[in-house]
């Protein structure tokens, strides 16, 4: 078929006919390019079920495979669209959201909409990022027809879309346009690859698997330009629906009253967005439950399962996970840990960009910024509080977990199955062998290295700083001999013993000022947060070991031992 008759039968594919265009690509679920070239041409009034599907299988290859960084992912083999003429395109975790879905609409010839700027829904002067009422559309930018150069497009979409693009109320959130988004309902069929999972703490993941066990993967892209993979949990908090957290889909948008040119393009028309009423998938359960409360306040619903009233997390689980499905304890551990282990090598890759750009070596600010979780410049960058968070969200949840699922063995629960003989020794043998597979090195101030793991970053959790301007030994929460070298003056000593509060919180808190001196600071059962005395006084249990340790009859958990340290002549893993 000839490029131009090809052209032509996408017409027929956008009234119902499977034909696509050559070069293959190297999945069969995902169609072949329309568009190779420079040019956005549409063919396409909307986007079709098969468009969905191999948008999702898109993603899915994307988030499967091993690429680091929005521009690896692009370039990588898992982009079947890969291509001499394509931009260089980085970017954090909004940009990565919206970048993939336009790449794909320019290779396939499809209609794109984003919503380029945000107001607050309601009138006060707060980041519109982290607004406490949300946000609505203000202004949209869009490709109906074509553009000569999609590369300029796909630039400027990095400059325009933030995190808040995502913060909006499912119903009024569009304001006189319309939103890019709608909260799904919790099934298989709507939670599926490719579907956006928003924090209300600014973050963007993007779903790219849902496993048998009703675990839901995300890929994200972070602002050191880094990508990690996640899995959705509490680490991305449920909000009232004036701030739009949770999973949400793509809305479906149309070019109405299009003419086609003689290559089969389309000309003119205007574009149209589905309502929620008429998307199939469209539910605010994420907010009300399952069984919203008869005083119709949105976090009095309760979720229910098969008969139990569940957490909101285990209830996405349950309803995501295959029929008759029934959770492992050790495999719930093994797995947890496993994701805790990704989350910190993600991390390592983070500090280690702040060491390489000597972040460390410079004198330490008068002030912390503003808000050390949402910020701009050199802070945002080199900094890990965020991740640092959600870090300890996961230790702190796995342990409740665990502790949960043993309860629920002792207990006969028909959704949780364990076959073994002794769990408690099955659970402490799983978590030493997945300590022993996660493991680590990084590098002193004295240019020796250090080899941590997994236990190691659990003992010392609460210590490790997510300040850039300390030294890397401090960003690992070293202690004795390890921190010797350390290269931070008394200054920095100062800034991070004041922070210790900060460090003991898991929850991210962006409606907090924080822009004190070191002398302002105070702990927080002296001050309130106004005042400086910012974080909690004490840390939430996080100890998986001492609880495991415990169940064995042990009733002290000993620490970890020292890291190892590693010969110079030792290669990195």
């Amino acid at each position: 078929m000839g490029y131009a008759a090809c052209k032509m039968a996408i017409i027929a594919a956008a009234i119902g006919a499977a034909l696509f265009c050559a070069p293959a690509s190297a999945r069969s679920d995902i169609p072949p390019a329309v568009n190779t070239g420079k040019a956005w041409e549409v063919y396409k009034e909307s986007w079709s079920a098969e468009d969905e599907a191999g948008y999702s299988a898109f993603v899915q290859a994307i988030g499967r495979s091993q690429c680091d960084s929005l521009e690896s992912c692009l370039k990588s083999d898992a982009n079947p669209y890969r291509s001499p003429v394509d931009p260089t395109l980085r970017g954090d975790c909004a940009d990565m959201a919206y970048v993939l879905r336009a790449y794909y609409a320019w290779k396939n010839g499809l209609p794109f909409s984003y919503q380029k700027s945000m107001a607050l829904a309601k009138t006060r002067r707060e980041d519109i990022r982290y607004s406490t009422k949300g946000n609505v559309v203000a202004e949209r930018r869009q490709i109906l027809n074509s553009v000569a150069d999609a590369r300029p497009f796909l630039r400027r979409i990095g400059w325009e879309v933030s995190t808040a693009m995502f913060r909006t109320h499912p119903v009024t959130g569009g304001g006189r346009s319309h939103d890019d988004f709608y909260p799904v309902k919790i099934s298989r069929e709507t939670v599926r690859p490719g579907v956006i999972a928003y924090d209300i703490f600014g973050h963007v993941g993007i779903v790219y698997d849902v496993m048998d066990d009703g675990r839901v993967k995300v890929v994200a892209s972070h602002p050191d330009n880094s990508v990690s993979r996640s899995t959705y949990g509490p680490n991305f908090m449920r909000s009232a629906p004036a701030l739009g957290a949770g999973l949400k889909a793509w809305r479906p948008i149309r070019v109405d009253g299009a003419e086609r040119a003689a290559d089969g393009s389309l000309e003119g028309g205007a574009l149209k967005a589905a309502p929620n009423e008429a998307i199939p998938g469209f539910s605010m359960e994420q907010y009300v439950g399952n069984v919203p409360a008869a005083s119709g306040v949105w976090h009095e619903g309760a979720f229910q399962h098969e008969g139990r009233t569940l957490r909101y997390y285990d209830y996405v689980r349950r309803a995501l996970a295959a029929p008759d499905f029934a959770y492992d304890p050790v495999a719930e551990l093994r797995f947890g840990l496993q994701t805790i282990c990704s989350a910190i090598k993600e991390r390592k890759v983070a500090v280690d960009k702040a060491v390489r750009a000597r972040i460390h070596l410079k004198p330490h600010p008068p002030k912390l910024p503003p808000n050390i979780y949402g910020t701009y410049g050199e802070w945002e960058e080199y900094s890990t509080p965020s991740r640092d968070a959600r870090l300890k969200v996961s230790f702190i949840e796995l342990r409740r977990d665990v502790q949960r699922l043993v309860e629920d063995v002792e207990a006969g629960d028909p959704g949780v199955s364990y076959e073994g003989a002794n769990l408690p020794l099955d659970l402490v043998r799983a978590f030493e062998e997945e300590k022993e597979a996660c493991t680590f090195t990084y590098w002193r101030s004295d240019q020796t290295r250090m080899r941590l793991n997994l236990a190691h970053v659990m003992d010392r959790l609460f210590e490790l700083s997510f300040n850039p301007y300390h030294c890397p030994e401090r960003r690992w929460g070293a202690h004795g001999a390890e921190l010797a070298t350390c290269t931070d003056d008394e200054i920095k000593t100062q800034w991070h013993n004041a922070l210790r509060f900060l460090r003991y919180q898991a929850e991210r808190t962006y409606d907090v000022r924080m822009d004190f001196a070191l002398n302002e600071l105070q702990p927080p059962m002296a001050a309130p947060p106004e005042e400086g005395g910012l974080g909690v006084d004490a840390p939430a249990d996080a100890d998986i070991r001492a609880y495991l340790n415990r169940l064995n009859g042990v009733v002290t958990a000993s620490a970890e031992g020292p890291p190892q340290l590693v010969p110079v002549d030792y290669l990195e893993e």
